[in-house]
């Protein structure tokens, strides 16, 4: 059976199985391969969390520079923010948050990990979600890009 992931375009992935082909944007690319380790690991009698997968979707926003994160900043809940910082635990990624969300709400964002109760995992799931896809959505439109040490340009 041939199985494979070609890139089309800078947004646009190729995913063919045996004879069948769909065409599939970065986040949906992103929810399969989610979907997969899931389902590799149930094979193997292993656990799988789908929380600790959006978790690591959600490290993404590292990659941003300062503008385009201030600009991604703006467009997801606080709430939501919040219980990202509290379930991925990641030092670097509170960083950047506080310091590119503006001083009023930064100072309410650390009062808030302080004394905020860690959520369930699934209210936890939904708000990482909903802050995964905005993530997606915007570098979809070209609002902002991730960059790896591997990103090049010409």
């Amino acid at each position: 059976m041939k199985i494979g992931i070609k890139k089309l375009h800078e947004s646009e992935w190729l995913i063919q199985i045996g004879c069948a082909s769909v065409k599939l944007d970065q986040f949906s690319l992103a929810l399969l391969e989610i979907m997969l380790e899931h389902l590799l690991a149930l094979e193997h009698g292993e656990r799988h969390s789908t929380l600790k997968s959006y978790v690591k979707l959600g490290l993404n926003i590292k990659t941003l520079p300062d503008l385009e994160c201030q600009k991604f900043l703006q467009e997801v809940d606080t709430k939501d923010l919040l219980e990202l910082m509290m379930i991925a635990d990641d030092r670097a990624l509170n960083t950047l948050i506080i310091n590119n969300i503006g001083a009023i709400l930064a100072k309410q964002l650390k009062a808030d990990l302080m004394v905020a109760t860690v959520p369930t995992e699934a209210h936890a799931k939904r708000a990482i979600k909903r802050i995964v896809e905005k993530l997606f959505e915007l570098e979809s439109r070209g609002e902002i890009e991730f960059r790896t040490d591997n990103t090049r340009y010409i």
